[in-house]
């Protein structure tokens, strides 16, 4: 407490807790922690849906809470193990990723695996392996 509003219309202060105007019956309401470290970063979940085209996959994935971001790196490999895709997401600040990768010669009905780690300065930290069948479904049919 004591400390400057970054913005005279924002709660937020540079200690990076929000100070809520609350009355004083609350008053052990009124600090929530922006962020936190709950543990160890981890991967929670992955899923890997194919677009129609079968030319490029949606990519979703849960990371555990962190204050300090992680770089993640996702590897698309084939069957043979060669990279058919690849992504860097350097400090990358939300515990949900949805983006979408680009294949590189894809062949339909073919097994491939999603790699993901997470690293920070130089450090691995978690690790993660989801295979799948490229064939297009709809996103409700899919399993998880």
């Amino acid at each position: 407490m004591g400390s400057t509003p970054i913005h005279p219309r924002y709660p937020l202060r540079a200690s990076g807790v929000i100070q809520w105007p609350y009355p004083e019956s609350l008053m052990n309401l009124q600090e929530i922690p922006l962020n936190f470290d709950a543990g160890p970063l981890r991967i929670e979940r992955m899923a890997v849906h194919p677009y129609p085209d079968l030319k490029r996959l949606w990519v979703r994935i849960q990371l555990s809470a962190f204050e300090r971001p992680p770089n993640v790196l996702l590897q698309c490999l084939d069957a043979d193990g060669r990279e058919v895709a690849e992504m860097l997401l350097v400090e990358w600040r939300d515990p949900y990723i949805s983006l979408t990768m680009h294949l590189r010669n894809g062949i339909a009905g073919g097994s491939y695996t999603l790699r993901a780690e997470l690293a920070r300065d130089e450090e691995l930290l978690d690790s993660k392996e989801y295979p799948f069948i490229l064939e297009f479904r709809e996103v409700e049919e899919a399993s998880p």
